[in-house]
């Protein structure tokens, strides 16, 4: 048993010993497949990142350039404050609306604003004549006193008249006894002492006269001036006296709160409507009669006066309502009130001067008609103008307000620039 199992180890120990140089021979063999393999894998890589840069370099230079192209020239642009470039056939493009300016016969109100009743002239007892009725207590106060000042005028000149006449009949009749004392002294019958007597008391008269009309004068002025200050009281208060003189019955001046920006349109002559929230049923024709010479401070407005005529006696003071002013028929240029752009207290529209080129054009507008807006000046008849979609463009129109603004203020700081 110990024999054979020695025999079997030694043959595997031969055994063994044979194999290791073999092993030992393939080693080197593989590494070096090995080590090849890299390589191809290496340079494969290699070319690889050559031609995906080649491409790179290469391949977009068409696009690049076209994106460049585009960066230089946008589908809008400012060319400058007042004017846009708009690549035709654009994205931009392709969302707005080319419209014409045209004229058009309205009788619609030229401008609407609130307004109110100030004075009802009423019909009065038999045998006393119809009276005025007013909005607030203080009105009522001051017509009466400016009443009275017209009273107080009549009267104190009357009473001038008649010191001028009772000073020029005492010097006259002085006058006349001085020139025949005179006479008298020269034919001998009357002494000196009673001629300087008479001439004394001729100037006294001159001098009382002179004294007497100053005084009836300054009585005068003094009334004259009290009118004319309770007058500008009741133009504070929105009233124009003359009106106040009218004695046509059934009668109501009303009075339209214009802002101080709508001034230009509004002037005596214009026809105008009135609606009060009482009675919406019913339309108040008028013409606007006289337009206050002072604006409201607190409400930055003026007053424009006009009368309606109310037979049926519905109207009373304090009345308020919605008054229309311009309501003559006239020709009006309209345009899409969608394509007013609203920067500020100002409107803009752009208004085509080429294909591409729109020009920033600052416009007075009035009412709105529908959808249509009336164009008071910035543009003319015929022209286009954009539409829907000028909301797209307020960016442009901010920046050319703003542009605008900076220059006017360096110009005024420095004039030579």
């Amino acid at each position: 048993m110990n024999l054979h199992s020695h025999d079997s180890a030694s043959a595997g120990e031969i055994s063994s010993a044979r194999s290791t140089p073999r092993e030992l021979h393939a080693a080197p063999t593989t590494s070096r497949w090995s080590a090849i393999g890299g390589t191809l894998q290496f340079l494969i890589a290699l070319g690889l990142t050559i031609a995906a840069l080649g491409y790179l370099i290469f391949a977009p230079a068409p696009h690049r350039a076209e994106t460049q192209a585009s960066a230089v020239r946008p589908p809008a642009e400012a060319i400058s404050p007042e004017l846009i470039r708009i690549e035709k056939g654009s994205s931009i493009d392709s969302k707005l609306e080319v419209v014409k300016v045209q004229k058009a016969s309205i009788t619609a109100p030229l401008l609407s604003v609130p307004g109110t009743i100030l004075a009802s002239l009423r019909p009065g007892k038999p045998g006393e004549g119809n009276f005025w009725q007013f909005d607030s207590p203080e009105v009522l106060t001051n017509y009466t006193e400016w009443q009275k000042s017209i009273a107080d005028i009549k009267f104190t000149e009357s009473q001038l008249k008649s010191v001028n006449e009772l000073a020029e009949t005492r010097i006259r009749s002085q006058t006349q006894v001085v020139e025949r004392l005179k006479k008298l002294v020269d034919a001998g019958t009357d002494t000196l002492k009673d001629l300087a007597a008479e001439q004394a008391a001729l100037i006294e008269f001159q001098i009382q006269g002179q004294k007497e009309i100053y005084e009836a004068d300054t009585a005068v002025q003094t009334a004259k001036r009290r009118e004319a200050s309770l007058t500008r009281q009741l133009q504070q208060a929105g009233l124009e006296p003359s009106l106040l003189q009218q004695s046509t019955s059934d009668m109501d001046i009303v009075m339209a709160n214009v802002p101080e920006a709508a001034l230009s349109r509004v002037k005596v002559g214009q026809k105008c409507e009135a609606r009060f929230f009482g009675l919406d049923t019913e339309l108040f024709q008028g013409t606007v009669q006289s337009i206050a010479p002072v604006i409201s401070k607190e409400r930055r407005t003026l007053r424009v006066l006009f009368v309606i005529d109310d037979p049926q006696d519905l109207l009373r003071p304090g009345m308020y309502g919605d008054i229309g002013l311009g309501t003559d028929p006239r020709e009006a240029l309209l345009m899409p009130a969608y394509g007013l752009i609203h920067v500020g207290k100002s409107d803009f529209a752009l208004v085509q001067q080429d294909p591409e080129h729109w020009r920033i054009t600052e416009v007075q507008v009035g009412e709105p008609h529908n959808d249509m807006v009336e164009v008071i000046s910035g543009v003319k008849d015929g022209e286009q103008v954009i539409g829907h979609g000028a909301i797209l463009l307020k960016p442009f129109v901010v920046n050319s307000v703003l542009t605008r603004n900076i220059n006017r203020v360096a110009a005024s700081i420095n004039p030579r620039r």
